[in-house]
């Protein structure tokens, strides 16, 4: 008895320790480096976070249908991810780089309990392996604007499993709490599939007891009006405006079958292998061959147990389905789950059901039905949980799984979490930035790197600070005593001007009126028709409304040694159409003069990555159907 009390003692304090380490490795960069962290750009810095302190200069927040200071004063009910959520709360109330820490800091703690109750609470686990499962689900990275619906949905299958499994039919208040969910959530990406399997749920289990399960029906009804008020601007976009949206004008699949079919097996080996990099769920290295060969190990025993029943064979399987632990089955119906999850991502990117949803499901048409992937993210820690459940009662002299926990096998456990968390945490992947911050204020700015390796180039990551360049344009609005005139960015992401107070015609925008892609699209037609890579990616999706060129990439970069290139744009559209005044480009315009631009200044700085040729359009206004 004491030696059992002494080592859960050690247990529980070894456990403390480690999570506490792993905690400040991904808690404390923000609070150490501030501003000089390594921050993932794309779909990010790129258009979220402007979005949210654009709306944070202008006071927008929590107002609707008002103009903004982007897309050529686009209404606020275009920016569809800034809704009433408890992220814009925080953008509301701090600057932008505090509430991206608090966001994280707070996606971080939802991770981490919402999965523990759902593992501890729920399905019975120990405390000791739902803390470090808890933890492997907190540390996976996601795109930031994501953080706090994906870290809540564990909390959201506990509850459902808590009301489905109660005996009694009496109603539980503690349903109504149900109503402050959705703003911790987004319809588009998580809601929306929060809503369909829970109602799904609900029909299964009417069908099972035969009778409505009151809470989970209450629980429905009130999910559905929390999400049509924290997401009114969405409803009020689909139902009311009814605008015709970009996204309408979708063309990302191709149309031969056989690309179809290809896409379709690769985007699911994706899927099953690695994850989506938006919501990634790391399984590939550990978490698959640890429940491939749990998996194995599960059905040799069911074969078994088969084999040692009497009877016809249909009889013999269902006395040994009986006789097998509820874990056992739950493994096995969560890795069918992820299945179908990847089938139906796949099926999505493909496109080989798109003239079926056109067809028979309008309302999805131009929607991102795929993102169910997001599912997977929370079931494969799930999986990895039950597999090391089971190494822990693994009997292989007899091969049975046991009722208490096999001591030989508390290492083995102990070591694939660790390999779990370091292949999670060492992974420079997208929105993992943690480690690229710790890489790059460690290892390259204390020259380590090149000592170590001097003919490699360490100077690929941007930081924060770095790429919103604050103090950099804030000089050139000074300078030219800047009020509202519309801009546009040529040769790096438009984001940089939104989020510096410039009012933008261009950015990154998933959700907007067709009638502005198509204008924009007007702007930039003398570098589409030259431009075949950029023509096919515009006119298939739109989403960024970018100057393209093709020989100047608008990711960012420290190189500022850019030759004179020409831009290629329709000048009376920009003038007239858009009421555009002026282009800060990265390089020298060539073909200024034939634009009908004057270079006011060049703008060069030793501490930014950014060289800017602010340009103006002349004096001159050209005649309508005039050559520039």
């Amino acid at each position: 008895m004491i030696h059992n009390v002494f080592f859960n003692t050690l247990e529980k304090k070894l456990a403390l320790i480690v999570v506490l380490c792993i905690s400040f490795f991904y808690l404390l960069p923000y609070i150490i480096f501030g501003q000089n962290s390594i921050i993932t750009i794309h779909d990010n810095l790129d258009g979220i976070i402007p979005y949210y302190k654009m709306h944070h200069d202008n006071g927008l927040f929590f107002r609707f249908d008002v103009p903004s200071k982007g897309f050529s004063e686009m209404s606020i009910v275009y920016y569809p991810l800034v809704g009433f959520h408890f992220q814009s709360i925080l953008y509301l109330l701090f600057s932008d780089f505090v509430a991206f820490t608090l966001s994280y800091y707070f996606s971080f703690l939802f991770s981490s309990i919402s999965m523990y109750i759902l593992l501890k609470k729920v399905l019975r686990f120990s405390s000791t392996l739902s803390i470090f499962t808890a933890i492997c689900y907190a540390i996976l990275p996601v795109v930031p604007v994501w953080n706090i619906s994906v870290s809540t949905l564990p909390l959201i299958i506990a509850i459902f499993i808590h009301f489905a499994s109660r005996n009694d039919n009496a109603f539980s208040w503690k349903t109504l709490l149900l109503l402050f969910f959705p703003f911790f959530s987004f319809f588009a990406s998580v809601g929306i599939f929060v809503l369909g399997f829970w109602f799904l749920g609900l029909v299964i289990l009417g069908i099972k007891n035969k009778k409505i399960n009151i809470n989970l029906l209450v629980g429905f009804i009130v999910l559905c009006i929390g999400y049509v008020l924290a997401d009114l601007q969405n409803f009020y976009l689909m139902f009311v405006l009814k605008t015709p949206l970009n996204r309408h004008a979708f063309a990302m699949h191709p149309s031969d079958k056989l690309a179809q079919i290809k896409i379709f097996m690769n985007t699911f080996y994706t899927h099953i292998g690695h994850g989506y990099y938006h919501a990634t769920s790391f399984q590939q290295k550990i978490i698959i061959p640890t429940a491939f060969l749990v998996s194995v190990f599960c059905l040799t025993i069911f074969f078994r147990k088969i084999k040692e029943q009497s009877g016809i064979i249909t009889t013999r399987i269902k006395k040994a389905t009986a006789e097998t632990d509820f874990m056992i089955k739950l493994l096995f119906l969560l890795e069918f789950i992820i299945f179908i999850f990847s089938c139906i991502t796949a099926l999505y990117t493909s496109g080989l059901l798109n003239g079926f949803i056109i067809k028979y499901i309008p309302l999805l048409d131009g929607f991102d039905w795929g993102r169910v992937f997001i599912f997977n993210r929370v079931l494969w820690p799930i999986i990895f949980a039950i597999c090391l459940q089971i190494i822990l009662k693994i009997n292989l002299d007899h091969l049975f799984i046991k009722k208490t926990k096999n001591p030989h096998f508390l290492f083995c456990v102990g070591l694939l979490i660790f390999c779990q968390v370091a292949y999670t945490a060492l992974s420079p992947v997208y929105y993992n930035d943690q480690i690229k911050t710790w890489f790059n204020e460690i290892i390259i700015k204390t020259n380590i790197a090149k000592k170590i390796r001097p003919n490699t180039n360490f100077d690929k990551f941007i930081s924060y600070r770095e790429f919103f360049a604050k103090d950099f344009f804030e000089k050139i609005k000074k300078d030219i005593s800047y009020s509202d005139e519309r801009v546009v960015a040529f040769g790096y992401h438009p984001s940089v001007l939104m989020y510096n107070g410039f009012n933008t015609i261009d950015g990154y925008n998933s959700v907007y009126p067709l009638s502005y892609m198509k204008q924009f699209r007007a702007l930039i037609a003398p570098e589409l028709e030259v431009n075949q890579l950029a023509r096919e990616y515009y006119d298939s999706w739109g989403g960024r409304m970018y100057l393209y060129n093709s020989d100047l990439s608008f990711e960012p970069t420290r190189n500022k040694n850019t030759l004179p290139i020409k831009l290629n744009i329709d000048m009376e559209v920009f003038r007239n159409d858009f009421d555009g005044k002026y282009i800060l480009s990265r390089a020298e315009i060539s073909n200024s003069d034939i634009l009908g631009l004057d270079l006011v200044n060049r703008y060069y700085d030793e501490k930014s990555i950014y060289t800017i040729f602010l340009y103006k359009t002349a004096e001159k206004i050209y005649e309508k159907g005039s050559k520039l």
